[in-house]
């Protein structure tokens, strides 16, 4: 019988077995190839190499090309490079109006202007049997004297620094998607503190400054949150890991959104979160704070097991599997369509 794949990222097993076996010829430009916890591709250029990453969004609606901008240059910045232009493609369902496509292509003209890329190029079309838009953004930049940031750099006795607070993506994604939904727990002023989470959620400077203040390694939080993560650094290097939980950073409305639809905010999807492996983690979270940066060291990179101590427990770090965002959603739909008393 066929396996059916769940929502969210392919499992772990079947990209490997299926989707890295089957990546066309071996070629010597190309530095970094697929592999699990590696977001990017680098190409030898000459003089610096070629930075590439691919990322779609299909997750969030409101400011979805924004956003979309954005996800795909945080891995060019995880990886210490300096982004340069995005190729966009554009899927769109039958129904849309030019309005909405303009709307659109503010929010990823806007984006671009913050990070000081251009639109390349890309493809727009209307496509039969979408529910919604789906954006895919390809983001291109270059090396810093030719040094990429690998998820695969860690060493152990490094260690993990967190930077911003976990969750900040799916935070603000639930908030602008199901505001009038979260006003039935939260005040208004704690809504719009989590639609304002948007703006934080770039972290090129965060990777140029792990890269200038010697990083082993990098990787931006998406989809698995912080924990997972740190497990695809671990996993690509080969490491293990201590990670003390409770020293993650967690604004407080995301706790009590995570607390009201039952998710974990640990494995909410996390961009703007930056995970840098370093010798000397209170060093770098010292030069991320001058720069108005929050970090915290939250653990170890080790030669043993993979755990997580959380609340007086260790329990195993788990590889990420579909994100929390979705049942975040699910639960927030659900109150959207309850019958009014």
């Amino acid at each position: 019988m066929a396996r059916v794949l769940p929502a969210g990222k392919i499992p772990q097993t079947v990209l490997e077995e299926i989707v890295f076996k089957r990546v066309g010829v071996s070629r010597e430009e190309i530095g970094l190839a697929p592999a699990i916890g590696e977001d990017t591709a680098t190409v030898d250029v000459g003089q610096e190499l070629l930075i590439v990453s691919t990322d779609p969004i299909t997750g969030a609606t409101s400011r979805s090309g924004w956003l979309a901008v954005k996800v795909a240059l945080n891995d060019i910045g995880a990886a210490g490079g300096e982004p340069i232009c995005v190729m966009v493609t554009i899927l769109l369902p039958e129904g849309t109006t030019e309005e909405e496509l303009q709307a659109m292509m503010e929010d990823i003209h806007a984006a671009c202007l913050e990070e000081n890329v251009a639109v390349a190029g890309g493809h727009t079309e209307v496509t039969p049997g979408l529910e919604r838009p789906i954006l895919s953004v390809t983001a291109l930049g270059k090396t810093c004297g030719r040094r990429v940031l690998r998820s695969s750099g860690c060493r152990v006795g490094d260690d993990i620094v967190v930077t911003k607070w976990a969750g900040m993506e799916g935070t603000s994604i639930l908030a602008h998607d199901f505001r009038d939904e979260l006003l039935a727990f939260l005040s208004p002023e704690s809504v719009a503190e989590a639609e304002k989470l948007m703006q934080n959620i770039s972290v090129v400077r965060d990777g140029a400054i792990a890269r200038d203040s010697g990083a082993h390694a990098c990787h931006d939080a998406t989809e698995g949150g912080v924990l997972g993560a740190i497990y695809e650094m671990c996993e690509a290097s080969g490491t293990g890991a201590t990670v003390e939980a409770d020293a993650i950073p967690i604004l407080p409305v995301t706790l009590e959104i995570a607390g009201r639809t039952g998710i974990d905010p640990l494995r909410l999807v996390s961009s703007g979160c930056l995970i840098a492996s370093h010798p000397d983690g209170q060093r770098l979270c010292e030069v991320y704070r001058k720069h108005g940066i929050n970090a915290e060291v939250v653990g170890k990179m080790t030669d043993g097991g993979r755990v997580v101590n959380r609340g007086g427990r260790t329990t195993l770090l788990e590889r990420p599997t579909t994100d929390e965002l979705w049942k975040a959603r699910e639960f927030l739909s659900g109150l959207s369509h309850r019958p009014s008393r």
